[in-house]
């Protein structure tokens, strides 16, 4: 049986599963360069923070330099720490290139060969709540270069209504935390493509969202945490709150223009303010 962890988030006891069959191949978040086909290498420094130490509320500056071509996207990324494992992301967001283009109305960063980001955040996690229950939310943003106001975030997780076969979701919530769109998936049959529906909500269905799962070999893996129940009348919704005391990894997330993805931290401990 899979050995779950805990963490104790606004006064509830908040499980975290690690899922077997998420696993991915083994990625070292201390490996430093990534080798993109027809496009050489990219290299990637660990992240310097303004502080190693903040108290509650408090904010940190991050500098990292990137160098190479084949970037297409950079995200800054907040994980906790929870025994073994780096979970999250607590706190996602894209981080603006020095040069935009745009495509077919769509904005897209342009990055250079040898790029120096400096970044200010304040850590923070998110909370998806249904009347009293709440559990973690790991949302991730899906558009870049937009006004924070017209930003919409993803949350994916397993849905299961009365003791029916579970199924994977995804949840799209606006920037003020409202459900604006949710897709269900029939599990896979034919070809491996799973069928999207409109989700219907029902009185006592239960989401379980993902989480990311960076074990301390460096592989990344998908877990759950907590289930909340739906409906009765409440409205799903997520809700940003201060990050609460412990140990945090701060970095960045870089992505090719091949979809491959290379993760860099460095630790950051959050105290009780006094």
């Amino acid at each position: 049986m899979t050995k779950k962890i805990s963490l104790m988030c606004n006064g509830k006891k908040l499980e975290f599963t690690p899922l077997k069959s998420g696993m991915h191949e083994e990625i070292s978040p201390s490996d430093a360069v990534i080798h993109a086909p027809g496009q050489g290498s990219y290299e990637i420094s660990d992240p310097i923070l303004s502080a190693d130490v903040i108290s509650e509320g408090e904010s940190v500056t991050c500098k990292v330099s990137i160098k190479g071509k084949n970037i297409s996207q950079v995200s800054s990324e907040t994980m906790i720490q929870i025994g073994h494992y780096k979970v999250g992301p607590v706190l996602n967001s894209f981080l603006q290139a020095p040069k935009n283009r745009e495509i077919k109305g769509i904005l897209h960063p342009r990055w250079g060969s040898e790029n120096e980001i400096e970044f200010e955040l304040k850590p923070a996690g998110r909370l998806l709540y249904c009347g009293e229950g709440f559990t973690l939310a790991c949302m991730t943003p899906e558009y870049y270069g937009v006004e924070p106001d017209a930003q919409v975030w993803t949350l994916e997780g397993i849905y299961q209504r009365g003791g029916g076969e579970p199924f994977r979701v995804k949840l799209v919530f606006d920037n003020r935390g409202n459900l604006v769109r949710k897709t269900g998936f029939y599990p896979t049959s034919v070809g491996d493509v799973a069928s999207p529906f409109e989700l219907l909500i029902e009185d006592g269905d239960t989401f379980e969202p993902y989480v990311t799962m960076i074990n301390d070999k460096g592989e990344i893996g998908i877990g759950t945490v907590n289930p909340i129940m739906l409906g009765g009348g409440n409205q799903l919704h997520w809700e940003q709150v201060e990050a609460c005391p412990g140990t945090y990894h701060i970095g960045v997330v870089v992505k090719d223009f091949d979809g491959k993805e290379k993760r860099t931290y460095t630790a950051l401990t959050i105290k009780e303010s006094k």
